[in-house]
């Protein structure tokens, strides 16, 4: 794929807030692996600081609202105010479950850990292609908002035939977990994404599951499509886009 990866472990942290069995914390789409995806796909380290071999942790503190968004996010860790201002940017392009307390949503404070290694984000940036794609010359918002209608065009896989190609895609790529094989599990996951600017996938989760190792290859699948973002207003946009995917067994494949 065109962009260049970061490789990070971080950690999410609730902060105490309540307690009792009916309490369910705040929780980003797609949970931690979506973070740690986002992290390696959107977070640059400047050449200044590669120079440095910088090697740390920012740590952000902020509240998720029981809307779901994200208010008072602030540095409680600093690795320097460049490093800090790009965790922050690529921070707020999570997406979150509120916290609830017996079915009622509420403001609750977490705390993201982002580890920063120069020289794993250098491994990582050797195998990224050098040709950045057309789109990337192109103006692109800034607001942060998520569109769910009202482009101008929809994000585009890049592949033979666009969205008209992704069946035949999707199928000559999917591998079949041995798991759901061997059960005969067929069906469909339901997916849903971001599509970035930057054409990269974020807040990737199953909004219908199937199980068996199926629900993981379709994340699969999909982190493996390079994108074109969709557009309005000749800017660049961020849009939701979901799909199902469908597992089949033929005949021969039953057990």
């Amino acid at each position: 794929m065109h962009r260049t990866a970061a490789i990070f472990a971080f950690i999410l942290v609730m902060v105490p807030f309540a307690r009792g069995q009916s309490f369910l914390p705040p929780e980003p789409y797609g949970g931690e692996q979506a973070v740690k995806w986002l992290m390696e796909q959107e977070l640059r380290i400047p050449e200044d600081q590669l120079a440095a071999n910088v090697e740390g942790t920012v740590e952000l503190t902020f509240t998720v609202r029981a809307d779901g968004s994200m208010k008072d996010v602030r540095v409680t860790r600093s690795m320097g105010p460049v490093l800090d201002a790009e965790v922050l940017r690529v921070a707020r392009l999570l997406r979150w479950h509120p916290a609830s307390v017996g079915g009622s949503a509420l403001d609750t404070e977490r705390k993201l850990e982002v580890p920063i290694s120069s020289k794993r984000y250098r491994k990582a940036r050797s195998k990224a292609s050098a040709t950045p794609p057309s789109f990337l010359a192109l103006p692109a918002d800034s607001s942060g908002e998520v569109l769910v209608r009202g482009t101008d065009s929809l994000a585009t896989p890049l592949i033979p035939k666009g969205l008209r190609g992704l069946p035949t895609y999707l199928g000559e790529n999917l591998r079949y977990p041995e798991d759901a094989r061997r059960r005969d599990i067929q069906g469909k996951v339901g997916i849903e994404f971001v599509v970035e600017v930057s054409g990269s996938v974020s807040n990737l989760r199953t909004v219908e599951a199937l199980g068996a190792g199926c629900d993981e290859e379709a994340m699969r699948l999909i982190r493996t499509i390079a994108w074109k973002p969709a557009f309005k207003n000749g800017r660049r946009v961020r849009s939701v886009m979901k799909m199902d995917i469908q597992f089949r067994l033929d005949a021969n494949s039953r057990p």
